[in-house]
């Protein structure tokens, strides 16, 4: 949900950097937490919790900045939109995906979403399909063959296929809900609509999470409230503030950085505290991705600037 910068917009680089590492570090770290969370709490309980601590904590920031107010009537649509699709589809389906995958193999394709944004705004947006967003997307889907290479899965073991596709069919919905933020002109403030759309996925989720799945289930000890808390306020609530403050500091190319860089910790968290040795399939896969984001990012700069100039030229 994030505004083109203007014209004139000057970059924060040392704050916005430093934000992309904050959230880079804590959405990487957050796929062991989940894995390990899943161990004490069934998985739609468990995002529907972290959610409502997201929620509040998002509430606390924009109540603290002066900037929480009721979102305008022409938002609501498409808030419901991110709220239903970007929010709650994406989170609950990656983290069912990750009862069956590695917590890093599970990154990696979570991470894969800036890939599917390109052909769905070349389709569905008009946006051209360029040489170099065309290679980028080549290597993310080579990334992604790499990952699911036949001759290194086992076919004995649907928890694979199950779990990786769980994540890829969140990764689509997140982009469907992208499609449907930029056709849209956004009337609030960022910060001050976010709040609304966590509240909103979790006075969905929560009815259903508590209609399939049993809440004594639910294995209460200070590890998992620990694992619950960062989960929450951290990675659903702090990260997001942050990502926001990043968008306004930062071109989009650090961004497409920042997603590079969250699957890159998730990898390395997942091997140091659940002890997953990532395989030759998964870090090929990775870095075919990574390079994939990085050459897309690229395109959009340079687009970015030839836009940024022809308004300057036609102003001027």
């Amino acid at each position: 949900m994030s505004r083109s910068n203007p014209a004139s917009h000057t970059y924060a680089w040392g704050l916005g950097y430093l934000l992309l590492g904050f959230t880079a570090l804590a959405w990487g770290l957050n796929f062991p937490i989940l894995k390990l969370g899943l161990e004490n709490s069934p998985p739609l309980l468990f995002t529907s919790m972290r959610m409502a601590l997201g929620a509040i904590t998002m509430f606390s920031i924009a109540a603290a900045m002066g900037v929480l107010r009721l979102p305008p009537r022409a938002d609501w649509p498409v808030l419901f939109s991110v709220g239903i699709l970007q929010n709650m589809a994406f989170i609950s389906l990656v983290t069912l995906g990750l009862q069956y995958l590695p917590a890093g193999r599970a990154a990696i394709l979570a991470y894969t979403t800036p890939i599917w944004v390109v052909p769905a705004a070349a389709l569905f947006l008009g946006e051209r399909f360029t040489l170099p967003r065309a290679l980028g997307v080549g290597l993310g889907l080579s990334g992604l063959l790499t990952v699911f290479n036949p001759l290194s899965i086992g076919w004995d073991n649907p928890d694979v296929f199950v779990g990786g596709g769980l994540i890829m069919l969140a990764t689509l919905i997140w982009t469907v809900g992208l499609v449907h933020v930029r056709k849209h002109h956004w009337q609030g403030d960022v910060m001050a609509l976010i709040p609304w759309q966590v509240l909103m996925s979790v006075l969905v989720l929560t009815p259903i999470a508590l209609y399939f799945e049993d809440s004594a289930e639910i294995i209460w000890q200070p590890a998992f409230a620990w694992q619950l808390l960062f989960s929450g306020a951290v990675a659903s609530g702090l990260c997001v503030a942050a990502q926001v403050a990043a968008i306004r500091s930062l071109p989009a190319v650090s961004l497409s950085l920042s997603s590079a860089a969250v699957p890159a910790v998730g990898l390395i968290t997942a091997s140091l505290f659940l002890h997953e040795q990532p395989t030759r399939t998964d870090l090929s896969g990775f870095a075919l991705i990574a390079a994939g984001i990085l050459i897309v990012g690229l395109a959009d700069r340079r687009q970015a600037l030839r836009t940024r100039r022809a308004a300057q030229s036609s102003s001027s």
